[in-house]
């Protein structure tokens, strides 16, 4: 139960930053390590650090995968917070179906948000483009009268490094948090400048 008061819970959901070789299709990016972080994409995730620094997270959790585990081992660093590596964030593999995977990232916010402790919760998350929709859709619309707006790589609704935020904007009479989406933080290459919302 959480209370009445405001914002008590933000959750930074983030994509894992550029990969190195993006594209091969030779690669298998479902199961580890997959491919680490270019140099943009380190450059990514330190930006994605900064812009998260003056109300960061208390803890990051992250995907396995090599490229997700950079990214959040990056920002950790950047915000000196501990970080957490959670298989439930992995990527979706050949095998699993969507319902699947939005299975076991349902668990994961069951018990990280839903479950957590009293008091505020701040928590940030690094993981992939189809479990963070996965995570999102059940929370509210990502889709607005321009799906457009929200599709970028690969029909993904976050892009290399963007940052969605999940905040409880209000408590409804059942003590389930009402939520309010917003894609706050996106950058596209380490040479363009960071999209602040």
């Amino acid at each position: 139960m959480l209370g009445q008061n405001r914002d008590l819970h933000t959750v930074y959901l983030i994509r894992h930053a550029q990969p190195m070789n993006l594209g091969d299709a030779t690669l298998r990016y479902d199961v580890p390590p997959g491919p680490p972080l270019s140099a943009d994409g380190r450059a990514q995730a330190a930006m994605a650090a900064s812009f998260l620094a003056g109300n960061p997270p208390t803890v990051v959790y992250t995907s396995p995968l090599d490229r997700a585990m950079q990214t959040a081992q990056i920002i950790a660093a950047q915000l000196g917070v501990p970080l957490a590596i959670d298989e439930r964030l992995a990527e979706l593999r050949r095998e699993e179906t969507a319902d699947q995977v939005a299975a076991r990232v349902a668990e994961f916010w069951h018990e990280r948000v839903t479950t957590a402790p009293p008091g505020p919760l701040r928590v940030a998350l690094v993981s992939h483009g189809s479990p963070v929709r996965l995570m999102l859709t059940p929370l509210g619309d990502v889709w607005t009268a321009d799906p457009e707006r929200y599709k970028f790589d690969y029909g993904n609704i976050v892009p290399h490094a963007g940052i969605w935020r999940a905040r409880c904007e209000a408590v409804g009479s059942d003590h389930t948090c009402r939520w309010e989406l917003a894609l706050i933080f996106r950058t596209f290459a380490a040479s363009t400048a960071p999209v602040k919302h």
